[in-house]
């Protein structure tokens, strides 16, 4: 008997003493009351309470637009990733410069300024920098890391959200192709009322050699993907998004993306209107499906179609 009046006056999730009103409310505190719905816990009856307890904090899954950041963190994360691309391949350069002084190669005399350009645009030195963007990639999500799960407080992937939306990876995948046929067509479109320069820094990069080529193809593939859109259609945009409607944080995030993008692509304006509608594209399926995860297949399928292209010399 005293058993049975004990059990009926705890809650039944994590057994801490209920007074009459939270009783008659579902046998739940007021801390497991939020942490799930009722149902959430009418599998858990007849699990030791003190079991079950973590559980029910891991079951209040985080709202990847409600982030425990704001909008400084968010724009101080896109700072950063800007930084990184922009100093690390400098740093390299550096590091080349000592490597190849000390094998005894003979370094650029630095107020000659061809003989200093021509340096730096030797494929064996493009071909460094393109490579030290893995270490500006690691270090960005590393800074992604700290920012989302506050020293590994909380989930990294939850609360970027990270599912399939409700819908399977064969629903994205042919999902990304529609979007790769519509950006084709719209590029033909755009071709014929904007300029298009064969003529700009990625083009010479991709000129330079075969092997910067492939490091491009696979950098675009299987690295800048992830890392971009844990930046831009993650934390930059949940920290937006906690400021401001939704409408200023899709269009703010799309022009983010795009403006670190044109010096790129200066004088391709066909490019750079196309990496504009993707760029929409990826926030608008973010901001419907709260997750970066289809965002991430989508952004991947479509640089994986063009690094194809790439290796082929089908893009100048």
């Amino acid at each position: 008997m005293v058993d049975q009046i004990a059990s009926a006056e705890t809650c039944r999730a994590c057994g801490a003493l209920l007074n009459k009103d939270q009783f008659q409310l579902g046998e739940l505190c007021s801390v497991c009351a939020e942490a799930g719905s009722q149902a959430s816990f009418d599998n858990a009856l007849g699990s030791p309470p003190v079991d079950f307890a973590p559980d029910v904090q891991q079951q209040a899954a985080p709202d990847p637009d409600r982030p425990t950041w704001g909008l400084a963190s968010g724009v101080g994360v896109w700072v950063a990733s800007v930084a990184a691309i922009i100093l690390i391949p400098i740093v390299a350069v550096i590091a080349w410069y000592f490597i190849e002084s000390a094998r005894g190669a003979k370094p650029p005399t630095f107020s000659d300024q061809t003989e200093l350009i021509e340096w730096l645009k030797s494929p064996n030195l493009l071909l460094v920098q393109v490579l030290s963007t893995i270490v500006a990639h690691a270090i960005t999500i590393g800074i992604c890391w700290l920012v989302v799960t506050r020293m590994g407080a909380r989930p990294f992937w939850a609360s970027l959200g990270w599912n399939w939306a409700g819908h399977s990876i064969w629903y994205w995948l042919a999902f990304s192709v529609c979007v790769i046929l519509g950006l084709l067509l719209a590029s033909q479109l755009l071709a014929r009322v904007l300029p298009q320069s064969e003529e700009n820094s990625f083009t010479e990069l991709l000129k330079s050699s075969q092997r910067v080529r492939i490091a491009i193809a696979v950098l675009a593939t299987f690295t800048a993907p992830f890392v971009e859109e844990a930046v831009y259609r993650g934390v930059l945009y949940a920290g937006l998004r906690k400021n401001f409607g939704l409408t200023t944080t899709v269009v703010f995030v799309t022009l983010m993306f795009v403006g670190v993008h044109v010096l790129q692509y200066l004088g391709a304006w066909v490019t750079i209107a196309g990496l504009t509608l993707l760029s929409l594209a990826l926030t608008v399926i973010r901001a419907r499906t709260k997750s970066i995860l289809p965002c991430v297949a989508i952004h991947t399928v479509n640089n994986a179609f063009f690094s194809v292209l790439i290796l082929f010399n089908k893009v100048t």
